[in-house]
């Protein structure tokens, strides 16, 4: 993880000071003294330390106070025992305001410099994108959890209600008999299908559709405009027993030597191994995959985007890469399918590089007709593998309760994979993929090397107590993402 850039330094300020990410124009005021050589970024600092607005703030950081809001801003958790007391011991001596900020960002190590990152590159793209009449001081930047199963259909049944341009419908029963939903928005001619979290424990591809469909049935020019070109239909969390199993081993309510994968169904079947149309499978064990097959029979999509989470790797260059794509691989899949896929994929790079997060790489995928991605390509539809990081966080929280806080992290992937998903929609909208030249796919570099979660990061070996673990409820947001004025003024601009 590189050191942080004047840009993301800046944002930290902002944060850490004031609480919030950096208005646009104040972000360019600071910028252009930077870029002029008139001010270097301590004497940035030190102005904004000596603002009204500091002033008025917090006045000195004299206490645990000041702390309590510095750490969540910058590392998505609150401040621990030693840390606040060194810190307060520091400030009691006399240890003015931007020391102390230089020196708490200084020494985060591990998964506390990695949320630095993901904060500040959260409130980087917020700061660059929104305009500054939508500016919003109070827009949270941290996803607090993960929605429940209640939650999610809480939400989905809230926006159906608020959003005439929103239908959502119940297709299916998991085998618990939990609801399995379809959320359509759109009448446009293409057609697009995002299906989420196959596998219980790889959340974030859902959290990021929640925020799309939100956007997307909102009344903003840029909605109704897209919501005119394409027709969208968002299956989410597919898998909800299996996501239910991942809250009870985390919280310690379940034991892992009697519960089934949360990966798989609660028939312990892959879900993403059902997929080959050639097979003759007990349908009675899959209503999970068979009310997706309902659904794609439904809606016809031109393409489906088939969102996964996979475990860490990193590139040549030392960094972590935060998500892979790839297409249909399969000799049986007609050309043009794939070449679409293929075009997608270059449209979702696209989406990513809007956001200054993270890395794009290749997934070295097989040919197997069981999985999605080749066995709906088979049948007909272009279907684009997104896997992105942040699987082995989840099996080490629920199996071995590890000490980490993932909202920072989970949060720069979800606003990842919601860039991913406007990447692909907006060019849809702009007359579908066919101005895409599919060959610029084979561009993306290949997926680095696998890295163990304990090899990235410096980090204790320490685990904490099931008891202490959250709860289902404690793991419900408390807030959505990045607000659909960002997207509506990153689509005008």
């Amino acid at each position: 993880m590189s050191l942080l850039s004047t840009q993301h330094t800046l944002q930290a300020y902002y944060l850490g000071l004031f609480g919030r990410a950096a208005d646009p124009d104040g972000l360019n005021y600071w910028l252009s003294q930077l870029e002029s050589g008139t001010l270097a970024l301590d004497d940035a600092l030190m102005l904004m330390a000596n603002s009204d607005e500091f002033s008025e703030r917090l006045q000195l950081p004299a206490d645990d106070d000041w702390l309590a809001q510095v750490y969540p801003a910058y590392f998505g958790r609150p401040v621990d025992a030693e840390g606040g007391g060194y810190w307060s011991s520091l400030a009691a001596q006399g240890v003015s305001a931007p020391v102390l900020l230089q020196s708490i960002m200084a020494s985060a190590t591990g998964a506390d410099r990695e949320a630095l990152d993901a904060t500040t590159s959260i409130a980087r793209f917020y700061s660059q994108q929104v305009s500054p009449e939508r500016y919003d001081p109070a827009q949270t930047l941290i996803q607090e959890g993960l929605r429940s199963n209640e939650a999610l259909y809480a939400e989905l049944a809230a926006m159906d209600e608020q959003f005439d341009a929103l239908t959502v419908m119940e297709v299916g029963e998991s085998l618990e008999g939990r609801p399995l939903y379809s959320a359509s928005v759109g009448s446009g001619p293409r057609k697009l299908m995002i299906v989420t979290q196959q596998h219980g424990d790889e959340p974030t591809g859902t959290e990021a559709a929640m925020l799309l469909l939100e956007w997307l049935s909102g009344d903003s020019p840029e909605a109704q405009w897209l919501r005119s070109e394409i027709s969208l239909t968002v299956m989410p969390r597919v898998n909800p027993d299996g996501f239910e199993r991942w809250v009870q081993l985390a919280s310690g309510e379940a034991s892992p030597d009697t519960t089934i994968d949360p990966r798989r169904n609660s028939a312990d079947i892959d879900l993403n191994r059902t997929w080959d149309s050639s097979e003759t499978l007990d349908l009675a064990l899959i209503p999970e995959a068979l009310a997706v097959r309902q659904e794609i029979a439904r809606f016809q999509p031109d393409l489906i985007l088939d969102y996964h989470n996979q475990n860490n790797y990193i590139n040549a260059a030392g960094e972590l890469e935060t998500i892979s794509i790839l297409w249909p691989t399969n000799d049986l899949i007609d050309d043009q399918v794939t070449a679409t896929a293929q075009q997608a994929a270059v449209a979702l790079a696209q989406g990513v590089a809007e956001f200054d997060y993270g890395f794009l790489s290749l997934f070295p995928g097989g040919d197997t007709p069981q999985i999605a991605r080749n066995g709906l390509a088979i049948d007909g539809v272009p279907t684009l593998l997104i896997e992105q990081r942040g699987l082995e966080e989840m099996e080490l929280i629920a199996y071995e309760g590890l000490a980490v806080n993932y909202n920072a992290l989970s949060s720069a992937l979800i606003l990842e994979g919601l860039m991913s998903m406007i990447g692909v929609i907006t060019e849809l909208g702009s007359g579908g993929l066919t101005d895409i030249d599919p060959a610029l796919a084979l561009q993306i570099p290949d997926r680095g090397e696998r890295i163990q979660y304990q090899d990235i990061y410096t980090l204790s070996d320490e685990r904490i107590d099931k008891e202490g673990m959250p709860t289902e409820t404690e793991l419900q947001p408390e807030v959505v993402g990045v607000s659909a004025a960002v997207l509506d003024d990153a689509l005008a601009a």
